[in-house]
């Protein structure tokens, strides 16, 4: 994959990947940089290699981001900046994400198993089928397939108790 081609992959998929990152961090501006950050990971990487090793360059990138998100969730916000000099922002585009709503599903999303969670991020947010997310999680596919299932059950359940 050149550079252009991975830029132009990023913005096709820039919507998916910013919901996804949205409802993982809770919030748009994280989702934007931590989606930044990322592309400029693979950019460099790309500097580096060929990257002949990646099959599938979406499902690298959706892993890329979750492992990324996850980082940060770990470490509560704490991260080192890195100077973006020249590089290609693709993440300077205005997104049509409701904050509140991210904030709803987001407190949902933390009443279930994480890996149940992300499941439902993906496929949700992220836009993936099921394979997909089988793929970029590395697991089976009935796995991911019952992972979706069981937790939209435990929120459809949640949602129920919150309404009496």
């Amino acid at each position: 994959m050149t550079k252009n081609e991975l830029a132009e992959l990023m913005q096709t998929e820039r919507s998916s990947l910013i919901n996804y990152a949205s409802y993982r961090l809770g919030n748009v501006d994280e989702a934007k940089d931590a989606l930044q950050d990322v592309f400029l990971k693979i950019y460099t990487k790309l500097s580096d290699d060929t990257g002949s090793e990646v099959k599938n360059w979406r499902n690298y990138i959706f892993r890329s981001l979750s492992n990324l998100c996850a980082s940060r969730l770990a470490e509560g916000g704490r991260r080192r900046l890195i100077p973006l000099d020249e590089n290609i922002d693709i993440a300077d585009h205005s997104t049509e994400i409701d904050e509140e709503e991210i904030k709803r599903i987001t407190q949902l999303m933390k009443e279930i198993p994480e890996e149940q969670a992300e499941v439902i991020r993906l496929r949700i947010y992220g836009s993936n089928s099921f394979a997909d997310v089988a793929e970029i999680l590395s697991i089976p596919l009935p796995t991911v397939k019952s992972r979706f299932l069981y937790g939209l059950e435990k929120i459809r359940r949640a949602m129920k108790q919150t309404k009496h």
